[in-house]
């Protein structure tokens, strides 16, 4: 997505934003607005995506601050209250019991074209934490509010049937940390279709390839974003058959600062599970990596103008081209 004029005062709020969470000393926000002004306008260029635009602000802003990982407090707390509310959430995805327990992925009565629609619509929803985007509240008590009205409305844009077909080889990009804790149960349902499909492709072909789960986070810290140490905080190593990072702290994913990996992990994909609007932003225009589904909450006019779609939607949007 090019960058929008629009997304110039917000980034800067946002540069604002993570300055007054580790420092009270005004002089040092002045010099970090300063500093952030003028990289923005060596950078600002309307053919370019707002997430290199974004990416190189960014880092002067922490550079400038001296602390690369701002957020740090935020992702532990929005980790936290995902948490809390997890057991709710497992509920609404699989269903109960008559004692009033959840069930999981692997004995849930409902088909499992609704377990996946309700795991993916889940992982949106969770996607509203966002600390930090100019005229969004999304502190803790709000998303607990939210939640369960945005879950018993449903995806305003729903591509999973088609999704659920494009299982073989999966790559899924996180987001921010707390919305993570959500894409576990969404990573927890692909895993049990993809088993349940090769068992049967395999009787029919022994020679069938066994399917690829691949989780990728953030190569270094950057905003509220998950990385390999917010992986290893809520033990998720093995909720894929293997873990990779974009391999910086660039916002979303910059193709060319990505490790080899990554990039051929993410070509070789039947389907990419892109999470947010920062990798939307930093993938539209990368028409080398499809086919992707954009699993997100429009929480900017940017954004809902790009996909064409109204703002404050729970999208799962899938493009083959």
């Amino acid at each position: 997505m090019k960058i929008n004029p629009r997304c110039t005062y917000c980034l800067l709020s946002r540069v604002h934003y993570q300055s007054d969470l580790v420092t009270d000393d005004a002089n040092l926000i002045h010099r970090v607005m300063k500093e952030c002004i003028s990289t923005l306008n060596d950078e600002y260029d309307p053919s370019r995506t707002s997430t290199h635009i974004g990416t190189a602000v960014h880092r002067r802003c922490f550079e400038v601050l001296g602390n690369h990982d701002p957020y740090k407090e935020v992702k532990n707390i929005n980790n936290q209250t995902a948490l809390e509310l997890l057991p709710a959430i497992q509920k609404m995805i699989y269903g109960e019991n008559e004692n009033g327990e959840a069930h999981t992925i692997e004995n849930s009565s409902q088909p499992l074209e609704e377990s996946f629609e309700k795991a993916m619509l889940a992982a949106v929803i969770g996607n509203y934490f966002d600390f930090g985007v100019m005229g969004l509240d999304a502190s803790d008590d709000d998303f607990k509010l939210k939640f369960k009205s945005y879950f018993e409305k449903g995806l305003d844009v729903n591509d999973t049937k088609e999704m659920m077909k494009m299982l073989q080889n999966v790559v899924y990009i996180t987001d921010n940390c707390g919305e993570i804790v959500y894409d576990r149960e969404a990573l927890k349902v692909i895993r049990h279709i993809q088993r349940l499909n090769y068992e049967t492709e395999k009787t029919a072909n022994p020679e069938t390839n066994a399917p690829e789960l691949i989780l990728v986070v953030r190569g270094a810290p950057i905003l509220t974003d998950a990385t390999l140490e917010d992986v290893e905080k809520l033990g998720m190593e093995n909720a894929a058959d293997k873990v990779l990072t974009t391999g910086t702290n660039a916002v979303g994913v910059i193709l060319e600062e990505a490790p080899p990996e990554t990039v051929k992990a993410m070509e070789n994909a039947t389907l990419i599970i892109s999470k947010g609007m920062a990798n939307f932003e930093s993938l539209s225009d990368e028409k080398s990596v499809r086919p992707i589904a954009y699993l997100l909450r429009t929480k900017c006019e940017s954004v809902s103008e790009a996909l064409g779609v109204e703002l404050g939607k729970s999208v799962a949007k899938l493009e083959r081209n």
